[in-house]
């Protein structure tokens, strides 16, 4: 098994970051626009990309003030790699009033196939995240043409 891992610094308070991640419109405004989510342990958020073409599913598994978890769960067009991969957000904050963000994508079988290319759309993912949570949305980086 291989992990994806990225580290960024967030000038917000943690509650930014779980809401940035936990919503709807938190969602929409840096992964993807065509999602349905629900903050709340137990729900299954649904991600669609290429109008509806790719689809992931995850369940919650965690939604705390300093911590989000998410279990990849089969879809009819999850791509078999991400199963059963696990999402996590882990958020401290720092001395000087900002969060420290840990992501990881684990449970990859190999770092072979999509695995490069999801872990450089995380990257960027991240850089998207932060500037929605110090309230600088840039948009979605997957829109429904993409």
């Amino acid at each position: 098994m291989t992990d994806i891992l990225h580290r960024i610094t967030i000038q917000a308070p943690p509650e930014k970051i779980v809401d940035a991640v936990s919503t709807d419109e938190g969602i929409r405004s840096w992964w993807t626009e065509d999602c349905d989510v629900t903050p709340r342990v137990g729900a299954v958020e649904v991600f669609r990309f290429m109008g509806g073409a790719v689809q992931f599913q995850f369940r919650v598994d965690e939604l705390g003030p300093e911590r989000i978890a998410w279990s990849c769960v089969p879809a009819a067009n999850t791509p078999p790699e991400w199963l059963p991969t696990k999402i996590t957000f882990d958020m401290k904050r720092t001395p000087d009033g900002k969060t420290s963000l840990d992501f990881a994508h684990r449970g990859w079988r190999s770092a072979g196939g999509e695995f490069p290319q999801c872990n450089t759309v995380w990257g960027e993912l991240m850089h998207r995240l932060k500037d929605s949570a110090e309230g600088r949305p840039r948009g979605p980086y997957f829109t429904g043409r993409a």
